[in-house]
């Protein structure tokens, strides 16, 4: 276990990792940066990280919103090991469990849910830095676990309560819209994020281009470069 600095919501955080704890990317960025906006003012409420990692999107939470007790769950003991270590160190008030999804947090209940779970094609996240040393089960399309969290998040939801998510454009996400729209009366897209597909990726243009063609994923291609985009969506009834 070794000390990585990881730069979250322009600050920069000295966090507990193992080889096989998954890495921050610009989602997870894009996701404090969102609900730090529209929830500056919250007090005592419950705030689960869901695919918490090392722990960093609580703790980057925390340090605005020192008011709140985060709880964190994750499927892999090395992340479980070092979200504990963090938690300990930021002196985050909450709970670190070990698990899929929500099947750690039974008969509990949430004012917010903030997913990070795996939302991008399976194929690409296999052939991906983001994925070298974490496991993905996202399915073909991208959209297996997200819809399973939505599906599920109702029982885990206070009254009132909200989940936030990435929608990204290496899935089919108006698959995930459309099952949204099923399942919250109030789908809010948060922010819009573009950025360029990573160079170790460019080099499958053929297979990018023929799952684009299947619907499994989307992406604009311009001037020779495959942008991408991060839609946070913030859902609720």
């Amino acid at each position: 276990m070794k000390l990585n600095k990881i730069k979250i919501n322009n600050k920069i955080f000295k966090l507990y990792f193992k080889k096989d704890v998954f890495i921050p990317t610009a989602t997870s960025n894009f996701l404090v940066n969102d609900f730090l906006k529209l929830n500056k003012n919250i007090k005592n409420k419950k705030i689960l990280d869901l695919g918490c990692g090392s722990g960093v999107i609580s703790i980057a939470l925390s340090e605005k919103l020192k008011k709140n007790k985060f709880f964190a769950s994750d499927l892999t003991k090395n992340s479980i090991i070092c979200c504990k270590k963090n938690f300990t160190k930021f002196k985050l008030k909450g709970e670190v469990k070990r698990g899929s999804m929500f099947k750690p947090w039974s008969k509990c209940k949430f004012n917010y849910i903030i997913n990070d779970i795996s939302g991008i094609s399976s194929t690409i996240a296999k052939k991906s830095k983001w994925f070298r040393y974490v496991p993905s089960s996202s399915g073909i399309d991208g959209t297996k676990l997200t819809i399973k969290i939505i599906k599920d998040s109702f029982k885990y939801l206070d009254k009132n309560g909200k989940l936030y998510l990435p929608l990204i454009s290496l899935s089919n996400t108006k698959r995930v819209l459309n099952f949204a729209k099923k399942k919250f009366n109030k789908i809010k897209v948060v922010s819009k994020n573009q950025w360029f597909l990573p160079d170790d990726l460019e080099k499958y243009q053929d297979l990018l281009f023929k799952m684009k063609k299947k619907k499994q994923i989307n992406f604009e291609y311009k001037f020779g470069k495959f942008i991408c985009y991060t839609n946070i969506l913030e859902l609720k009834n």
